[in-house]
């Protein structure tokens, strides 16, 4: 059976793969930067380490918060269309159509800050920054790797910040994460005439990850931030749910995963993630940014697959590589009520075409986001933007007699936001 002898692999690869989220997650690879703070998007997330303009620096910087004379509330929609459809190419030797993964979106988040005093600020967040939700069609040609994926890990952060001296503030907060592990993958079935068969494996963990910021105003208009994420495991296990392949036993009795009493252990890894922002207001009207920015993606590419009653226990490895992010954006008080905002970013791709799993399509990412915030009242103020995150043509490594690749992926996100003050 073909799915069983490689199912350890599509799980990994579904482990492994990065992007959006239903309920929130893309960036670096998986770590999805509108989602962790949609007013990043009119930015194309550049200096999201040191803007700190609204209570979304609760996720983004916690240290960030000691800016805030007063409370201030962020609630945020962010829509979002994905286009990644594979083309299997000649040397594809499994039937079916070709790869459909293009799908609409949405997701949330809400974010907090309260000042205790002049020094001491306490802030809450939610959301859902890191994962991935992808659905092929039943038939195409990848199925037995996988037709539906999903992996996402919600979160919500409390925060604390201290204002250590005029200059120099310090934050940091403990991201609460379920996460949520999903793959759904057909089985070629032996019998002449039937259809395939199913398989799925589905399980949540709970984990901690450390945010810590550190924000360095140097003078008025000029404020310097940086963001650590700490890695964090997350650990899946579940037996595996087949049907309508008959008895596991009499068509691979050698396979290690025969056996459905046996379950399947995965340990995956949130990266850590080191961001650095600069902000500096030229004038009244003009203010530039600028970010530089590493995560760890080598790491989760390496999977711990454990199978109980068995002498199974290795680690998968993608070949993955650690990313880069390099941005700058520009925001301009055009009227007292009316800002505008605008940015550029790219982010280094984690999989070589040599190395690209049949269901990741993500390569190395360039963002182009325009936006605007427009203040209501004293009290409250609209904002919205847009960012087109374009990757292109992205090969994949031959898996199972699939060999192609996806063409001209793209994700474009919105967002539409409400501040309280």
């Amino acid at each position: 059976m073909k799915a069983s002898k490689s199912f350890v692999s599509a799980l990994v690869s579904a482990g492994v793969m990065s992007a959006i989220p239903s309920t929130p997650a893309h960036a670096g690879a998986a770590y999805i930067y509108e989602m962790g703070n949609p007013t990043d998007t009119p930015y194309a997330s550049a200096g999201l380490a040191a803007r700190a303009g609204d209570a979304g620096t609760v996720f983004t910087n916690p240290a960030g918060m000691t800016r805030f004379e007063s409370s201030e509330m962020l609630g945020a929609a962010t829509p979002l269309y994905i286009y990644a459809n594979y083309d299997p190419d000649e040397n594809t030797t499994v039937s079916g159509s070709d790869g459909q993964t293009s799908e609409l979106l949405a997701a949330g988040s809400l974010a907090y800050v309260h000042p205790v005093s002049d020094r001491l600020t306490l802030g809450i967040s939610a959301q859902n920054f890191f994962g991935l939700t992808l659905d092929w069609s039943d038939n195409w040609v990848g199925r037995y790797t996988s037709v539906s994926a999903t992996v996402i890990a919600p979160q919500v952060q409390p925060t604390v910040a201290y204002k250590v001296t005029d200059w120099l503030s310090i934050g940091a907060g403990a991201g609460l994460t379920v996460g949520y592990l999903s793959d759904k993958l057909r089985a070629d079935n032996p019998l002449p005439g039937q259809p395939d068969g199913k398989i799925r494996y589905s399980d949540t963990d709970f984990a901690v990850q450390g945010n810590f910021g550190l924000m360095i105003e140097p003078s008025e208009n000029t404020r310097i931030g940086v963001r650590y994420l700490t890695e964090t495991d997350l650990n899946f296990k579940d037996g595996l749910n087949i049907s309508g392949v008959g008895s596991l036993p009499d068509l691979d009795p050698d396979s290690d995963l025969a056996n459905p009493a046996n379950g399947v252990d995965l340990g995956m890894k949130m990266p850590q993630s080191v961001m650095a922002g600069i902000y500096h207001r030229i004038d009244d009207k003009l203010a530039v940014l600028g970010s530089v920015g590493w995560d760890e993606w080598s790491r989760f590419g390496r999977v711990q697959v454990v199978v109980d009653g068995t002498d199974l226990n290795v680690t998968e490895d993608e070949g993955f590589r650690d990313t880069w992010h390099f941005g700058v954006a520009a925001e301009y008080q055009y009227s007292p009520r009316w800002k505008l905002t605008g940015g550029v970013s790219y982010d280094t791709s984690m999989a070589s075409d040599a190395t690209r799993p049949l269901v990741l399509p993500l390569g190395a990412m360039y963002r182009y986001g325009l936006g605007f915030q427009y203040q209501k009242s004293e009290d409250l103020t609209l904002g919205g933007g847009l960012t087109f995150l374009w990757e292109g043509n992205l090969p994949t490594k031959p898996t199972g007699g699939v060999s192609g690749k996806y063409e001209n992926v793209s994700i474009t996100f919105l967002s539409f936001y409400a501040r309280w003050h």
